[in-house]
């Protein structure tokens, strides 16, 4: 896919279900293999943004890192 004006919200999707299921398999790997367990510590303190009605916070890990460019990556091929 070409990244183009009506392709941003694909782009944000792909980044996204990339990270979420990066950091879902690195907690799944680090339950299996406990030497992986590098790959869910976290490389930042929580970021959040608190509304007064809804809280949302973010950890970065390096699996949500590796899941995020891959995502990209699989954005730029298709």
């Amino acid at each position: 896919m070409v990244f183009g004006k009506g392709n941003t919200g694909f782009f944000i999707a792909f980044s996204l279900i990339g990270a979420i299921c990066g950091s879902a398999l690195g907690n799944l790997a680090a339950g299996f293999l406990p030497q992986l367990k590098f790959l869910t510590t976290s490389l930042t303190g929580p970021i959040g943004l608190n509304l007064e009605i809804i809280t949302f916070s973010i950890k970065l890990n390096l699996a949500s890192i590796l899941g995020l460019v891959a995502g990209i990556i699989i954005f730029r091929r298709i």
